[in-house]
């Protein structure tokens, strides 16, 4: 029998699902709400796309650059490049969206470097749809980009917010068991984050930035303050190794999933467990909270989005793909549920391995589903973005990205 990998595998599969969104008994409707603007290339196949807060500008990670982009025009506005042989990883821009966060990494070590970050000024870097001269103008994006700080480290990943909600600070990991916190306009280091025995994979303040929190392989979410980086509390449980985090829109909660199949929530303030739970058919490595607070969004392993009542503590709604097509030796690699995030309208969003995106309405009981698999080589985290108002999509489709208008 000939042997596929999941990048040969994934293009010639189409997957059906064994539960899928519906109230009361009554299915998810297919009336158009998310309608296709524009799609563009972008020079190389790219697999990080960010949104600024105010929907008007994206980036995008092409190999060794940063592309930014007129969302409106789809006109190119800066290309940032300063580091041969490193890729782009992870992008966040500032909450105010004139500066940008690139984490890359070394793909060809040994070297004495193994992954940086850095934070563009977009005020800085030359316009190029006013240059005449476009070599000139990378010339200058070269001499502003040697200015500026650079960071030894990765920034955090698996829908990590790496600015604060206030735009002071960024978190990044300048190695795989501490979190610094540095001034987001001087990079100057404020405190480090030392406790963790094990990789930390996900760090995030609150949404009234009192705290930030770290989730690492150790098996514990950790709480810290964000004014003197003591550390408050360590929340354990898990069986194995924490993954994902997220917080309640009002920063009373926050919850983890972990190796072990499971998803805990534990008060922010207290400490205490409050709900476990159980269940998803492998590690659970991607949440959001309802923009409302009520509801807890969960993607897994094994190709389940789960939503959880937060009142009842029972599951809502449930999407999952029917792992039986694949067998377990692939329902984890192929169809793993990434990017999980609900709008201010309280939309939701989440994209499966196999390059499916999925939309759906709880007000209105409808879905959307886009497929990507042609174009998809490998789905991860921030290969689509929302806009901050919700009416704004933008996703990579292999050396293309696409735009969507949200009704």
């Amino acid at each position: 029998m000939a042997c596929l990998s999941s990048t040969d595998f994934i293009p010639r599969w189409q997957h059906s699902l064994s539960a899928d969104f519906q109230q009361n008994g009554v299915p998810a409707g297919s009336e158009p709400w998310v309608t296709e603007v524009t799609k563009f290339a972008v020079g190389g196949e790219t697999r990080v796309v960010v949104l600024s807060a105010d929907g008007t500008t994206l980036a995008a990670g092409v190999g060794t650059e940063v592309h930014v982009y007129d969302t409106a025009t789809s006109q190119l506005l800066h290309t940032l490049r300063d580091h041969a042989g490193f890729t782009v990883d992870n992008l966040e821009f500032h909450p105010r969206g004139r500066r940008l966060a690139a984490s890359y990494t070394r793909n060809s070590p040994p070297a004495p470097l193994k992954s940086l970050v850095q934070v563009w000024d977009l005020d800085a870097a030359p316009d190029l749809r006013d240059e005449d001269d476009l070599a000139g103008a990378a010339k200058e994006v070269l001499t502003a980009a040697s200015q500026s700080a650079v960071l030894s480290g990765t920034l955090p990943s698996f829908g990590a917010r790496v600015f604060s909600h206030d735009g002071r600070s960024l978190l990044y990991r300048p190695d795989r068991k501490t979190v610094t916190v540095v001034d987001a306009a001087t990079l100057t280091e404020r405190f480090q984050l030392s406790g963790h025995t094990d990789a930390i994979m996900w760090a995030e303040t609150s949404p009234n930035d009192k705290v930030v929190a770290t989730s690492s392989w150790d098996r514990t979410v950790r709480i810290w303050s964000m004014e003197s980086g003591e550390s408050l509390r360590v929340l354990s449980r898990a069986d194995s190794q924490s993954w994902a985090g997220a917080f309640s829109p009002d920063g009373d909660l926050i919850a983890a999933g972990a190796g072990d199949g499971a998803v805990r929530i534990w008060g922010v303030d207290t400490g205490q467990l409050l709900f476990t739970f159980s269940g998803f058919g492998g590690w659970v490595r991607s949440l959001a909270f309802s923009p409302d607070g009520l509801q807890l969004a969960a993607g897994s392993e094994s190709g389940s989005l789960r939503i959880i009542d937060l009142k009842s503590w029972e599951c809502a709604q449930s999407w999952q793909i029917d792992v039986n097509e694949t067998g377990p030796a692939l329902a984890g690699p192929v169809l793993e549920i990434f990017g999980v995030q609900y709008t201010l309208r309280g939309d939701l969003f989440f994209c499966a391995s196999d390059g499916h995106m999925v939309g759906y309405r709880p007000s209105q009981n409808l879905k959307w589903d886009f497929n990507r698999s042609s174009v998809a080589k490998g789905v991860w985290f921030k290969t689509f973005a929302i806009s901050k108002d919700g009416s704004k999509l933008v996703s990579s489709l292999g050396s293309n990205v696409g735009i969507w208008k949200i009704d």
